[in-house]
């Protein structure tokens, strides 16, 4: 499963957010293309927004997640989902080292910097932050996740979203 956290963490050293690099991985098996799963998961990045709310990596992962099994043709499909992400969150929170999903909390922040302003990537950036391991994480949680529950993705997945 290693190859999707990789991939994950590849991405996020070539400069995309936590939340793109996790989506992007996704994107072949998902059906859909790179630019597409890069611009719908921009936002996502630095805890929604660089906010510092929920980690971009685990919005990446959410958002995977609503690919692979969502049906929105079932307005009753929701609690499912739900009960999907509440899975993930917690093998996530159980491994992070953090118990959180928050960035704020994961990057040991007290409150947000108060900037939309992203960080430039540097080498200290990579050093005094955990994210690519946690984009690794979450990638990895993910794959994981959809390989012990294949039976449960809709057809749209399965079709690679025509």
């Amino acid at each position: 499963m290693g190859e999707f956290g990789e991939k994950a963490e590849q991405y996020f050293h070539a400069g995309y957010n936590c939340s793109q690099s996790v989506v992007a991985a996704f994107a072949p098996v998902l059906g859909i293309s790179e630019a597409l799963a890069l611009r719908m998961s921009a936002g996502f990045g630095g805890g929604v927004g660089r906010m510092r709310e929920v980690c971009g990596a685990f919005c990446g992962a959410t958002t995977v997640l609503s690919l692979a099994y969502a049906n929105p043709a079932d307005p009753a499909d929701k609690s499912r989902i739900y009960g999907m992400v509440q899975e993930l969150a917690a093998q996530y929170r159980a491994q992070n080292g953090a118990d959180s999903i928050l960035c704020r909390t994961l990057l040991g922040l007290e409150k947000p910097e108060g900037s939309p302003q992203a960080a430039p990537r540097t080498s200290e950036y990579y050093q005094k932050r955990p994210c690519a391991q946690l984009v690794h994480l979450a990638a990895d949680l993910t794959a994981e996740y959809l390989a012990a529950h294949p039976a449960k993705a809709v057809a749209a997945c399965a079709e690679k979203r025509e």
